[in-house]
């Protein structure tokens, strides 16, 4: 069955004739990203052309086949590549030799892959390769050259760089082979899991790196391919567990970087203006914006409100302009430098301020900016009792009535001005379940982080079926294995912010419809 199916898609991928038709590769790869063997054929007419370097991008994308027929290690040697689709599309197009030359190269290449009846060796491939890379690891070369690079040597850690992807990793990589630079070190492509609907990006569940790229030093154009998913390369995956920690504190800064810029946004709603200290988001209550900053969120509050402004700036001078090229460049600039080089302030690629999403249907609530879920906990309602629409934080407030062990538990925060609230509950089994009179109850660990992680005037949407199964790992808070509850599934490691102000009220008795 294994076989007819792989004979069946061969014989589609030749109802175009390659021979005649180089271009037709090109629109082919582009039609379908992960057909390994139009890569590897579209990589040997680059090759037979003499461009080394767009070559080498298709072999790496070709995986397993290259090294099954040229029987060599997948190594990037000579020029890297510096073009995109369209471009390729209009090169074939526009050239007149594009046919010359052609039948020469190919038949021996047909014959082969008549000879081996390409399933059989694309199995072969296979075993040759997982066997290979059982013994070896995951890296791979691949020469250019009759000549096969050495592994290169092990890289400083300060030579580390990386790059996020948010869905299209071969561009990413396309990218990093393209940059310009002799600097050696690793480069590694990362994303976080998507949502099963393919529209959020689950950041609680941790990025993760996908493969690293190392440049050799010396200006002679050579890199390494490193695979750290399955999903990359049909192989033995290499261990990553070294650039978790590194990917962790990047993280942890990120997430600091978007929690001052969210405070600092939500004063300028409430005072008309952006504060001039720190300090300012940290007044007593009512204007508790956060409980407190890191040492890390005052040393960036400068660089943080500067950038705002530049922001703003910048938005202003787009809206006034019917040219946005120039912008759209700068984005893009942006956006192709290593995220781990940018400035502690920034909190790229979390964009957007926090904003909160309840999904009363899975019992539900996460944390977002823009796309990505940055935490997701189950809460307690009170089925219909729960308001559905759009509120805003508009007051928060420790220990409520007094204690931390009572029915509100140990954090609260109003949503606009109304008797429902986001709060602790000191019956945490009624959590996942629809047991209150319409606030939303949460685990401690869960309502604290929470608490630490958004400020007043932050957006929150009550509603049924607004969250995608993905963003619903699970029943139960602290499933580390799904991301789900404080510190993304490990309360260890929860998002904290020191103590630097008076946010507890108790001349209030409060009466939320708990």
């Amino acid at each position: 069955m294994k076989d007819n199916r792989r004979n069946d898609q061969l014989e589609k991928f030749f109802q175009h004739n390659p021979i005649e038709d180089p271009l037709y590769l090109k629109k082919y790869v582009k039609e379908h990203p992960d057909h390994k063997m139009a890569w590897y054929l579209l990589g040997r007419e680059y090759a037979a052309k003499g461009k080394e370097g767009k070559a080498a991008y298709c072999f790496a994308q070709s995986g397993e086949i290259y090294e099954a027929f040229e029987r060599q290690k997948i190594t990037l040697d000579g020029p890297l590549p510096t073009f995109s689709p369209p471009v390729l599309e209009k090169e074939a197009k526009n050239s007149p030799q594009r046919k010359s030359g052609v039948l020469s190269r190919w038949l021996p290449l047909l014959a082969l892959l008549l000879l081996f009846a390409v399933p059989a060796a694309i199995d072969v491939a296979k075993e040759q390769v997982n066997d290979y890379r059982g013994k070896n690891g995951a890296s791979g070369s691949l020469p250019t050259s009759s000549d096969i690079s050495p592994s290169p040597t092990p890289q400083e850690p300060d030579g580390l760089k990386l790059y996020v992807t948010e869905g299209d990793w071969g561009k990413k990589l396309q990218q990093v082979l393209s940059s310009s630079g002799t600097d050696s070190g690793e480069s590694v492509i990362m994303e976080a899991p998507r949502s099963k609907d393919g529209k959020w990006q689950e950041w609680n569940r941790s990025m993760r790196p996908l493969l690293g790229v190392v440049k050799q030093a010396g200006g002679d154009s050579k890199a390494d391919l490193t695979y750290y998913q399955s999903q990359v390369c049909s192989c033995q995956v290499a261990d990553s567990s070294a650039l978790l920690p590194v990917i962790s504190n990047w993280m942890n800064e990120r997430e600091q970087a978007i929690v001052l810029q969210s405070a600092i946004q939500a004063y300028q709603q409430r005072s008309g203006g952006l504060p001039d200290k720190a300090e300012q988001l940290t007044q007593p209550y009512p204007d508790n914006l956060l409980p407190g900053l890191t040492p890390t969120m005052k040393e960036t509050f400068p660089q943080a409100v500067s950038m705002l402004k530049e922001k703003a700036k910048t938005g202003n001078a787009v809206a006034a302009s019917t040219d946005q090229n120039e912008q759209q460049k700068q984005t893009a600039a942006e956006q192709n430098k290593p995220v781990n080089t940018q400035p502690k302030a920034s909190a790229d690629p979390l964009r957007e301020p926090l904003q909160i999403i309840i999904d009363t249907d899975k019992h539900r609530l996460v944390l977002v900016s823009g796309n990505y879920v940055i935490r997701s906990y189950p809460v307690g309602l009170g089925g219909d009792k729960t308001p559905q629409g759009e509120f805003k934080i508009s007051e928060k407030v420790r220990n409520p009535n007094g204690k931390s062990n009572g029915e509100f538990g140990s954090r609260g925060m109003t949503l606009s001005d109304t008797l429902y609230a986001i709060h602790g509950t000191n019956k945490p089994t009624s959590v996942g379940k629809d047991e209150s009179h319409g606030c939303v109850r949460m685990l401690q660990a869960d309502v604290e982080e929470l608490y630490n992680m958004v400020p007043h005037e932050t957006k929150v949407t009550i509603g049924k079926g607004v969250l995608p199964p993905d963003s619903d790992p699970g029943s139960g808070g602290g499933d580390g294995n799904q991301g789900s509850g404080a510190g993304r599934g490990n309360p260890n490691q929860s998002f904290v912010l020191p103590l630097q102000t008076n946010d507890s009220n108790p001349a209030k008795k409060y009466k939320w419809l708990d």
